[in-house]
């Protein structure tokens, strides 16, 4: 009889342990789970860095030998030598359209090289399919149609979804073009070769800042052919950054030229040809494709030079990258072509 209890006390025992050791292996894990989620909903309810990226390309234009040689085979064909991501994947692809897009046929008059711009309609969805989503009217060669052309120009944008602004010769609110992303932005554009008020184009700027925008200057402006800025584009640039631009952009001498640092803001004075038939030169054959990735505390500028084979913008090699880099950066701290800079 005892020694039946204690076989039966030593198995309860047994038995007891073996069920408090499972309990405890039980709960562990669920302990862990929890602590696993707490960490993850901690990480969910830190607020998110916003931010906004855009990509700013320099002049296009699609008339006389452009239109000359892609006519047949389309438009898109320009850009097979150029990874189309990089356009479509930012809050923002921008650039200059060099004159007015027609809605009907336009005469193949390359040879006598007109200076008189007139773009076929295929232009749009070759910039739609490119991912562009911006484009500055304001340059010299807006009004080679007239009124009109001007017109319906900006209709075959809207109704393709491309925002645009700016005008040839005058400035006003439809010279501002304003994306609501993240980190809102605008871009104050300005034929400065025809408008050239710096006090109107400051208040412009001024009253964009006061708004909490990231605000752009794309000013067509500079010597044509010329490799370096102008006094005059200097002076101009200062008084807009003073008045609270965070970074120009200019467009227009069709080819490259230097950067400029000024308060802390990068002053990029030509882009020079995005899609241009100008192949008298090795100069005017090459531009310069600008990202940037703002958020509210730091501005980073990746510089991407390309070069134009048989009228097809492709990105250059990382020889012909650096060089172009060390001559255009000169005296500006860069890592690899970017530049980040703190925003004030």
């Amino acid at each position: 009889m005892k020694k039946s209890l204690i076989i039966f006390i030593v198995i309860f025992i047994i038995i007891s342990v073996i069920f408090l050791c499972v309990a405890t292996k039980v709960e562990a894990p669920t302990n862990d789970k929890s602590s696993i989620n707490s960490k993850e909903q901690t990480s969910q309810d830190l607020p998110k860095e916003k931010f906004t990226t855009f990509i700013i390309a320099g002049d296009m234009m699609f008339d006389r030998f452009v239109n000359h040689k892609f006519k047949d085979i389309g438009f898109d064909h320009i850009f097979d030598n150029l990874d189309k991501s990089i356009f479509q994947e930012n809050d923002v692809a921008l650039a200059n359209l060099e004159g007015p897009v027609s809605d009907k046929p336009i005469p193949d008059d390359y040879e006598p090289r007109t200076l008189t711009f007139n773009m076929p309609t295929a232009t749009i969805p070759a910039l739609k399919n490119l991912g562009i989503n911006g484009v500055s009217l304001a340059n010299n060669h807006t009004l080679n149609a007239g009124a009109e052309g001007f017109e319906i120009t900006q209709n075959l944008l809207k109704n393709a979804g491309i925002k645009y602004a700016g005008y040839q010769n005058s400035f006003n609110e439809g010279s501002i073009l304003r994306y609501e992303t993240e980190i809102p932005i605008s871009f104050i554009t300005v034929d400065y070769l025809a408008y050239a008020n710096d006090q109107n184009i400051s208040a412009a700027v001024k009253a964009e800042k006061e708004n909490g925008r990231f605000v752009v200057v794309f000013p067509h402006w500079g010597e044509e052919y010329s490799s370096t800025h102008s006094a005059a584009q200097k002076s101009s640039a200062t008084k807009w950054i003073d008045a609270g631009a965070d970074l120009i952009i200019g467009s227009h001498p069709h080819v490259v030229q230097d950067v400029g640092l000024y308060n802390n803001k990068l002053i990029i004075y030509s882009l020079g040809n995005f899609v241009f038939d100008q192949t008298f030169s090795e100069e005017t054959q090459e531009g310069l494709i600008v990202s940037g990735t703002v958020t509210s505390k730091t501005i980073k500028i990746t510089f991407l030079p390309l070069k134009s084979k048989q009228l097809k913008p492709e990105l250059m090699k990382q020889s012909e990258k650096d060089a172009v880099l060390s001559n255009i950066l000169s005296g500006i701290d860069n890592t690899g072509g970017s530049v980040t800079l703190e925003r004030n």
